[in-house]
This record gives C-alpha cells, sequence and structure tokens, in this order.
C-alpha cells in the first residue's frame, strides 16, 4: 500500500458551528488510532471556521471549502465519499464527538471480521452544552453482525437505526448512485430532501447488507448532540416514513429469505401515509377522505393478521385509529399476537389496542381525569393522544414540535406550538407527555425540563398503557 495514503478517512461536515466544530476536532485527532486523514468539508461557513482550521498544525488535516452555502448537508456527505483518500471512510458532524477508542474499535472490528463491510456504533446523548442527558451506567459490550439481507429483516422489527456519525464503511462499497450532482439544483430538489430527509441512515446500510455482512458495536463509542437546530426539525415529519419503506421493499427484492417481507413493508408504508393524511388534519372534523383511507388500511391489517402477523404489528397506529374514530372494525385475536423481538413501541401499542378493544370506554388516560394535558410531538401517536383524550374528557392545550412547518399550524383542533411555548403556558398541575415511539425518552424529558419553569409531571405515552 501506498505509504501516503492512509487507512481511514475521517470527513468532517461543518457550516458556521465554530464553537461545536472545535470540540469535535479535537476528540477526532485525539483518537487512539492514528493512521487517518481528516477531511474537513465546510459549506461555506462565514463564523471564522477557516481561519481557525488554517491555523492548525497537524498533516493529517485536508480542508475543503465552498466558496458559498451551495446546497444541503447531502452534498457534502456525499462529496466526503468521493473525496476521501481512505480505503475505509467515516462521515461525521461538527456537533458529535467521538470516544477517544472508537476509530481503533471500528477498525479492529473490520479488520478481524474482512467480510464485513460496514460497521456502526452505539452512541450516548448530550444537550447543546454537552452535558450527558441520562447518568452515565455500564452498557454490555457486545458485538453483532448481520449476514446479507439480515439488517434489512432485522430493522422492520428493532428498528436499530444507525446514526450517521457512527458509521465506518469500505469505500468500495458505496452505492454507485451516491453522485454529488443528484442533490444540486432547485426548490424541487430541496423540496425532494426534506421529504426523504434521515432516510439514508437506514437505506445506507441496508444497501450494502443486500450482498455484503454489516456489523454493530453496542457500545457508546460516540456523543451525539441533541439540539434543535438540526436539519430534522425543518423536514417532514411522515413523508420520509413512506420513502424508508418504499426504498427498502426495493432493495430486499431479491435477497433470498425476504420474499416473506412484501406485506410487512407495504403495512409501514401505509402507516406513514396514514399519518400524512390524520395529522394534516386542522379541524377536529377528519374528512371523509381520510376516513375512507384508514377503514380500508385496518381492513387490510386485518386481513393479514395470520398470513403476517408481524405486517399488523407494523400498522398497529392504523388499526387504533380506526378504533379510536369508531370505524366499526371488528378486533379478534389480538391476544394471540406475539411481540417477541419487537420494538418497545410496538408491544406498547399492542397493549394500548387490546385495551381499546376490551374495554371500549376506557381511556390510557383516565389516570390524569381533571388535569390539562400538553403532548410533546405531533406525529402518529400524538393524533392517537389527542382522540383518547376527547374520549375520557380531558383537555389537550397544546402540541409541542421543534419541527418549524409544524409550528403555528392546528392537528385535529389542537395548536401546535414551539419548544419556547412551555416555559410560560405549562403550570404545576399540568402534564407533558411524550409521544415518540423512539426510546429516547431520556433525553427528550431533559430538553422539556429545560424549558419548564414549574415541576409539571413528565410522563411517556408507554408508562400510561402500562397503568391501564
Amino acid at each position: 500500500m501506498n505509504p501516503a495514503i492512509p487507512s481511514l478517512t475521517v470527513a468532517l461536515l461543518t457550516y458556521n458551528r465554530l464553537h461545536y466544530l472545535k470540540q469535535s476536532i479535537a476528540a477526532v485527532l485525539g483518537q487512539s488510532y492514528e493512521d487517518f486523514e481528516l477531511l474537513v468539508l465546510d459549506n461555506g461557513s462565514t463564523d471564522g471556521t477557516a481561519e481557525f482550521i488554517l491555523r492548525l498544525d497537524d498533516p493529517r488535516i485536508r480542508y475543503v471549502r465552498n466558496s458559498r452555502n451551495i446546497s444541503t448537508v447531502e452534498f457534502n456527505c456525499l462529496s466526503g465519499y468521493h473525496l476521501a483518500l481512505g480505503r475505509r471512510v467515516i462521515v461525521t458532524h461538527d456537533d458529535d464527538i467521538m470516544e477517544r477508542d472508537m476509530l481503533e474499535r471500528q477498525m479492529r472490528f473490520m479488520d478481524s471480521h474482512p467480510d464485513v463491510r460496514l460497521v456502526w456504533t452505539r452512541v450516548s446523548d448530550i444537550d447543546q452544552d454537552g452535558h450527558a442527558l441520562v447518568d452515565g451506567g455500564t452498557v454490555p459490550d457486545s458485538e453483532r453482525i448481520f449476514a446479507p439481507g439480515e439488517y434489512i429483516s432485522s430493522f422492520l422489527k428493532e428498528r436499530l437505526w444507525p446514526m450517521p456519525s457512527g458509521v465506518m464503511l469500505e469505500r468500495a462499497v458505496v452505492p454507485r448512485s451516491y453522485v454529488v450532482h443528484a442533490c444540486l439544483g432547485d426548490a424541487a430538489a430541496r423540496k425532494k430532501t426534506q421529504e426523504t430527509a434521515g432516510i439514508e441512515d437506514v437505506l445506507m446500510p441496508a444497501r450494502v447488507n443486500r450482498r455484503h455482512a454489516i456489523g454493530y458495536l453496542d457500545q457508546p463509542l460516540l456523543r451525539r448532540r441533541v439540539h434543535t437546530k438540526q436539519f430534522s426539525h425543518v423536514a417532514s415529519l411522515s413523508l420520509p416514513g413512506v420513502a424508508l419503506y418504499r426504498g427498502l421493499k426495493h432493495i430486499a427484492r431479491g435477497v433470498s429469505g425476504l420474499e416473506a417481507e412484501s406485506l410487512h413493508f407495504d403495512a409501514c408504508t401505509a402507516r406513514f401515509e396514514i399519518q400524512e393524511a390524520i395529522t394534516t388534519q386542522a379541524g377536529r372534523s377528519v374528512s371523509k377522505g381520510v376516513l375512507r383511507k384508514t377503514g380500508n388500511a385496518a381492513v387490510a391489517l386485518q386481513a393479514s393478521m395470520e398470513q403476517a402477523p408481524d405486517a399488523f404489528l407494523a400498522g398497529l397506529p392504523v388499526f387504533l385509529l380506526a378504533q379510536l374514530l369508531s370505524l366499526g372494525l371488528k378486533a379478534s385475536q389480538l391476544d394471540k399476537l406475539s411481540v417477541s423481538g419487537h420494538a418497545s413501541a410496538t408491544q406498547k401499542l399492542l397493549a394500548w389496542a387490546r385495551i381499546t378493544v376490551e374495554k371500549p370506554s376506557s381511556s390510557i388516560l383516565a389516570s390524569l381525569e381533571g388535569r390539562r394535558i400538553i403532548i410533546f410531538g405531533s406525529a402518529f401517536i400524538a393524533a392517537l393522544l389527542i382522540l383518547e383524550a376527547e374520549k375520557s374528557g380531558a383537555q389537550v392545550a397544546a402540541c409541542i414540535d421543534s419541527n418549524l412547518n409544524r409550528q403555528g399550524k392546528e392537528m385535529l383542533g389542537v395548536p401546535i406550538q414551539p419548544l419556547a411555548w412551555i416555559s410560560e403556558h405549562v403550570g404545576p398541575e399540568d402534564v407533558v407527555i411524550i409521544s415518540s415511539e423512539r426510546d429516547h425518552e431520556h433525553y427528550i424529558e431533559a430538553l422539556i425540563r429545560q424549558h419548564l419553569m414549574t415541576p409539571a409531571q413528565v410522563v411517556s405515552w408507554k408508562e400510561l398503557t402500562q397503568s391501564s
């Protein structure tokens, strides 16, 4: 191998976040593994980033600066794959921080398993000031290898979502479709980016896993910073989900053993299409078109229960919506379904569905009777909670969403407010319900507590299904 060519390229994307960039670069340059180039890709920063980088005295640094803010984060990410010199590459971000042995652990894992072409790592979460969002407990140090096709299948149940800053891969397996000109262009291209935001985090490993093994290090080797200036806070809530599962279905075609997953992919796609429909209903009155779409999807799910129980479980929010809208769908055999191996959200949704079917007049919000409710989030679970609150006579004052496209609008008659609204409008007797399906309640609660001026109760919807 040419000694001038490093084994690894660390491509670091940055744009006007010098205060975070300094910490990120220090963590990269301080890695226990040293044979890499640090490719800094600056999307035209105007905050002194260029001056800071050019003052650094380290031969491993290569600096590439766009003459202007040319496009999106996607442009710089794809540029990283094409400009990298290393045999392996990792594209990271200026607001995330590597633990000292992250690169060493990943390189050693791939060297020990030459059939593995991509590996990612578990992350821990920090707030905008760098403070841990959960007490640092020990995490079992385990490794997983997904044989070709296994990650695509397992994602349907586990939803094990790689964080891009922690993904290392062989540059030779970067998909041919990853070309920089694909993300340049007009407003239509930018709109498409918003409608597919974040899904490449999953589609990239899935594409590699179609033919190659990929790995996962279940140890928090990357600190992911959670703040409200990330791109995901302007993306569509639902349309990326539609694109994700359509993309996974396309990737799965031709992969031996995945033919039976077709109904599962379709159920996930329908679920996000209906999420888009129900969460954009401004008034409380649900349109006939949405009612018809929900009813048809729920009937299809019910019909698939015996043949493809996992597909039914994937569509549980749609099934619950049909029940809460009193669409007359007869439910049976819920007690025979198994959620073994599924994400915790699926387990709690099934518990909620069983309560709704067995005791139609009951509510998972019964314990909150007389309390004013604020829902954190405005996606599918939030819509279900609004309807559940109506059934129990509870008052939902607002939905809180950091997504700029959602703020100032209404969902089912409930106003959608920015995070700052909490500070002045949430009282000590109010209840804030976290409506997220992913298991990251710890940092969401920390984010809420930063804005609460009172000791209001904060609870996850998952806990409410247990108390019922």
